[in-house]
Formats: structure tokens, C-alpha cells, sequence
């Protein structure tokens, strides 16, 4: 809960390093990639690189933060900016029992609480009506993103509260289709919106011979869980493949511009 005390006890992996450089690229504006997808077996360092990302743009100062200076230099910022976090917890949130906020707000669905962790009742009203019919929001999401950026948004056991949506959309938090309606919508909006990074934990998939075989079938939950896996697990890498391959354009454009050049 404290960045200060958090950071003193991190050693900065390379990984963990990759990880916060690429997030202060994207709120800073400098580019970096907008979804990334934190996909290890259980018990792998999902949760802790969230919290890192989450204690980096909590308005600490750097110099308070151990390890922060390499990071800052490494992006070529000063300072490290400020951003509105969403944090999604599945296993946290029940898809069938609205909640009831403090300013008299109720929630139903995935993005009525992300709307309302952005901007409480005001952002929430430009969703209300999706999130009272358990529609997905589409575009919305991306003009939300731009109206509050910089936006961090952590959503973790994602696939524990997939598995638990009918076929029949009988729940107030939506049906099991309109979940992965709502991945799409919500990694597209990031993509397209400014200062705005998508993170996404998701349990390792191919554990067949693994160790950690009989952790992951708990993390993931059997057939139903397996299933929302592989959806929301195709619908992030579409979203990576699709970031990667304009980087992959860009660069073949500018060297050609270089090679025109000399």
C-alpha cells in the first residue's frame, strides 16, 4: 500500500523494468504500446508488476521511489506524470449483485465500474444506459479515456469473473458473448485514446506436464474458465498484433525515407 516502502523491497528485474519503461512511454505521450497483456502461471509476479504500474503514477515523487531514476532516464522524462487508475478485480466484483456507491451510484456491469472509478457519477451517466441494459459501451470508452487521461487501467482475474456469466445474459453484469464484446470495445479504446494503458493479467494457458498444472486449472476454473481464457486471450493479442504490426509499417516507411534520402 505504500509506493516508498513498495519499491525499497522491489528489485527491478529486467522484465519489471521493461515493463514500467514501456508504461511511462504510453501516459507520458511518447509512444510505448497501449495493451499489454501479464500472462504467467500462478503465483508469477501478475499482481505485483500491476502494482507497480499502480504506485509509479500514484503522484509520489520519483526520487522517493527506489530503482525510479534508471526507469526516467531510460524514457528521457523529468518527471513522472500523474494518471486516473482504474482497477478491476474479478474475483472481487459479482456479475450478479449490483453495488450501491457512496454518492448513491449503482453498478452493474465491468464498465459501469470502470466509468465510475474514472469520474464518478459524471462518467458514469454516459455509460448508464449500457450499463443498465448490460450492453457493451463501445466508442464511449475511448471518449472517456480522452476526457480523464492520463488513464492507467488494471484489470486482474479477469477470466474469474467471465466464467461465472451465463449464455442467457440473465445477470445484471451482462451475458458471457457481451464480455468479450466489451474486451474488444475496451482494447481498441485504448489503442485509439491519448496518455492510456491497458493492462491485462491473464492465467497461463498451456500447462499440460507443468508443475503448476493443478494451480492453474484453480486460477482459470475448469471448462467455463478455459473457454473465457481463450476469448479474452485472442481479443488482447489481436489488439498487440494489431500495435506491433503498424510499428512494423512505420519503421519499414522511415527507412525507406532513409534510403531515398542517402
Amino acid at each position: 500500500r505504500d509506493p516508498v516502502e513498495f519499491f525499497r523491497r522491489t528489485y527491478l528485474t529486467e522484465s519489471l523494468k521493461g515493463l514500467l519503461v514501456n508504461g511511462l512511454n504510453r501516459i507520458a505521450g511518447g509512444g510505448g504500446d497501449p495493451v499489454v497483456q501479464l500472462q504467467t502461471n500462478f503465483g508469477g509476479g501478475k499482481t505485483h508488476s500491476m502494482l507497480a504500474l499502480y504506485h509509479m503514477f500514484s503522484g509520489v515523487p520519483a526520487s522517493d521511489l527506489a530503482g525510479m531514476e534508471t526507469v526516467m532516464a531510460e524514457v528521457g522524462v523529468g518527471a513522472l506524470p500523474r494518471a486516473r487508475t482504474v482497477v478491476l478485480v474479478g474475483n472481487k466484483i459479482s456479475p450478479g449483485n449490483p453495488v450501491t456507491k457512496h454518492d448513491g451510484t449503482v453498478v452493474r456491469t465491468l464498465w459501469g465500474e470502470l466509468a465510475w472509478q474514472l469520474g464518478g457519477r459524471a462518467a458514469y451517466d454516459r455509460v448508464r444506459a449500457d450499463d443498465e441494459r448490460a450492453t457493451s459501451p463501445g466508442d464511449m470508452l475511448r471518449e472517456l479515456f480522452n476526457e480523464y487521461g492520463p488513464v492507467l487501467v488494471l484489470v486482474d482475474e479477469w477470466v474469474a469473473y467471465a466464467r461465472q456469466l451465463h449464455d442467457q445474459g440473465d445477470l445484471p453484469g451482462g451475458g458471457f458473448e457481451t464480455q468479450f464484446s466489451f474486451a474488444q470495445a475496451l482494447t481498441e479504446s485504448a489503442k485509439l485514446a491519448r496518455h492510456c494503458l491497458l493492462v491485462i493479467s491473464l492465467p497461463a494457458s498451456d500447462t499440460a506436464g507443468s508443475p503448476h498444472t493443478q494451480a492453474d486449472d484453480v486460477e482459470v476454473g475448469g471448462r467455463r474458465g478455459r473457454e473465457a481464457l481463450d476469448r479474452l486471450r485472442n481479443v488482447v493479442e489481436g489488439a498487440q498484433g494489431y500495435s506491433n504490426s503498424l510499428k512494423r509499417k512505420l519503421a519499414e516507411q522511415i527507412n525507406k525515407l532513409i534510403n531515398k534520402w542517402q
